[in-house]
This record gives structure tokens, C-alpha cells and sequence, in this order.
């Protein structure tokens, strides 16, 4: 599959069924309601078979990049009649297709309000493809540091901020629950949290750290969002999502990105550190008031300085540098959930 990175694209190539002759029936999105025999070079779609758009809708619309990872190229593919879905290419898979097929059919099976859905995925020798939901509001990361200084800019206040990471724990402790219990995302981080039209926190990229090969060590290092033992064994665990989630509530209440290189302790001792360390630093020294983002410390009334207090603390409490220290996911959403019980 070629999809070319220059504006709008077609995509085109080599994502075809193999059977391309005259005679052959429409080439549609394979249900998993059909018993179509599995040959490689179908689209396997979840969800029955009341979809908006085909293989040939996908294949002729406009595609825009939205990014590049570790993990591939991820575009928005919006169809003529304007409806829009998430294509990741995925690179470097590691593993075959068998097990690739039964990582996405457990991911596919996967329904919560605060989990981005799996529409498809496909599997050939030449590509690896993920189908995921759109959200129009984009990520996490998008919506704390896009535009930041700009005039234009409207800023997430303190009540939004409380939706999304509420949502997201409970998005993460859905995630945790599968494959009884033992799966793991692997790579949380603001920008594979998205917002839902009622501004409530969505984790995407789910699954896939176990199918593609190790994120490179400077990587590790240089992210800001894993945890101290990923760097030296590159092998994702519960407790290391946690630990990443703990830097995405830091990142809710610093408005620091955790791999800026503006977290800095230059201040005072000029020693540069990650956002973590550098919160833990200023908090150790009492200077607690001095992390949170000046977007929302003008917000007063209702007890606000109080929940980010809180939220601070169940952070701190995520990022602990021993993985015994952390919290089990289930026991943060509780401790979110309880900043306000209101909610």
C-alpha cells in the first residue's frame, strides 16, 4: 500500500484482495460475521456488517498524515460522504500472522466508552494495518500544547482536565482487565489519549506493544513517559502503564510536555531532569504551588487548589521509581474518581 505523505493522498498499491478479475464479486470490508475463508489479503472488520464505507471507499479516499511513531504512520482517511476513520501502518512486526490475527481479534472484541475502538485490521507480507475510530476533538497532547502563547489559543481548564483523566483510568483499567487480566498497552502517553464529543479521555493504540519489536533504549530514555526498569529490559508491564499514566496526570497539571526539553531545574541547580524527577524535586523542597499550569492556577473558588493537590498526589504515587510502590490501576481510578465524588 502506498499512501504519499504530501497534503491529501489516494491510497492505492499493493491493500487489494488478491482476485481483482472482472468476474469476481464487489470487493467489500470482510465481517466477522462472514466465513469467507482467511487468505492474507483481507480486511477482517469487527462489528457485523452495518458499515458506512467499503474497501473501495477506503481505497480511493483522501488520506492525511496525522503522525509518525515508533509504531508506524497513522492517517485520517475521510470518505466522500465525509465520515472519517484512523489507518495506522504499522512497522516492524515482529511476530506472524497467526498470532498478529489473535492480538487484534482480542483488541477487536474490546467495547468501552473510554477505549477507541478497533474497527479492522489487515495482515499481508507487505502490510500491517489497524482501522480505529476518529475523534474529532484529537489527542491529549494536541489539546495542552498546541498553540501554546498563541492569542487564539483556549485552554483546557480544570474541569476538562478532571473528565479526560478520569476517563482515560478507566479506559486504562478496561485495557488491564483483558486477556484475563495480564494485558498490557505498553505506550501511554498524552498523544494516544483522545477526547470523545463530551470531552471524556479515550486511550488508543491499544495492544500493540507485544506484535512489533522493542522501542530503541534512547527512545525509552528520551520520552519521558516510561518507566525507570523499561530502559534496561524494553518489556512493558501493568505496572509500567501506570507508572506512564502518572506522567500523562503530570502532564495534565504541569502543562509540561514530558519529553521538553524545558523541564529543567535551571532555576535552581541548572541540572536537567524529566518531568517526574523535576516535579518530585520542587515537591521535596515544598515549592509545591510552583508545578501547576498558570492556565489553571487562576481558577479559584469550589476547591480547586484542593483536587490538584489530589491529583498531584495520586500521580506522585503512579511514578514511584519501584514498581512494588505503584498502585494497581484500579485502585487510581478509585482515587480519581473520589477528587470529586460527584462525579
Amino acid at each position: 500500500m502506498m499512501i504519499t505523505c504530501f497534503g491529501k493522498a489516494r491510497i492505492s498499491g499493493k491493500f487489494r484482495k488478491r482476485d481483482s478479475s472482472s468476474s469476481s464479486p464487489p470487493r467489500n470490508w470482510t465481517s466477522k460475521d462472514d466465513n469467507t475463508e482467511e487468505d492474507g489479503s483481507k480486511i477482517i472488520f469487527f462489528g457485523g456488517k452495518n458499515h458506512s464505507f467499503d474497501l473501495d471507499d477506503l481505497l480511493s479516499s483522501s488520506a492525511q498524515v496525522l503522525g509518525k511513531g515508533a509504531f508506524g504512520t497513522t492517517y485520517k482517511v475521510t470518505m466522500d460522504d465525509m465520515s472519517a476513520v484512523v489507518v495506522k501502518r504499522l512497522k516492524e512486526v515482529v511476530v506472524g500472522r497467526r498470532e498478529f490475527e489473535q492480538q487484534m481479534e482480542m483488541i477487536g472484541m474490546m467495547r468501552h466508552e473510554n477505549v477507541a475502538e478497533l474497527k479492522a485490521y489487515y495482515y499481508s507480507k507487505d502490510d500491517k494495518l489497524a482501522v480505529y475510530s476518529y475523534y474529532t476533538q484529537g489527542s491529549l497532547f494536541q489539546m495542552l500544547h498546541g498553540n501554546r502563547g498563541m492569542y487564539d489559543r483556549v485552554p483546557l481548564d480544570w474541569d476538562a482536565r478532571l473528565r479526560i483523566a478520569t476517563g482515560a483510568a478507566r479506559g486504562l483499567g478496561k485495557i488491564h482487565e483483558g486477556n484475563n487480566g495480564r494485558l498490557i498497552h505498553g505506550n501511554i502517553k498524552s498523544s494516544n489519549i483522545f477526547l470523545d464529543s463530551q470531552g471524556h479521555g479515550c486511550i488508543g493504540d491499544i495492544g500493540l506493544t507485544t506484535i512489533m519489536r522493542s522501542l530503541p533504549q534512547r527512545t525509552c530514555l528520551s520520552s519521558g513517559y516510561h518507566a525507570p526498569e523499561i530502559t534496561d529490559t524494553r518489556r512493558s508491564t501493568q505496572s509500567s502503564d501506570v507508572y506512564s499514566f502518572g506522567v500523562v496526570l503530570l502532564e495534565l497539571l504541569t502543562g509540561k510536555s514530558p519529553a521538553s526539553p524545558a523541564i529543567t531545574e535551571a532555576e535552581h541547580s541548572g541540572e536537567n531532569m524529566d518531568l517526574a524527577s523535576w516535579i518530585r524535586n520542587v515537591v521535596a523542597k515544598d515549592w509545591t504551588g510552583e508545578v501547576f499550569d498558570m492556565e489553571i492556577v487562576s481558577e479559584s473558588g469550589g476547591g480547586v487548589e484542593d483536587e490538584m493537590v489530589e491529583m498531584l498526589q495520586i500521580g506522585l504515587a503512579c511514578v514511584g521509581v519501584k514498581q512494588q510502590e505503584r498502585p494497581h490501576i484500579a485502585q487510581v481510578v478509585k482515587l480519581i474518581q473520589d477528587i470529586r465524588s460527584t462525579e
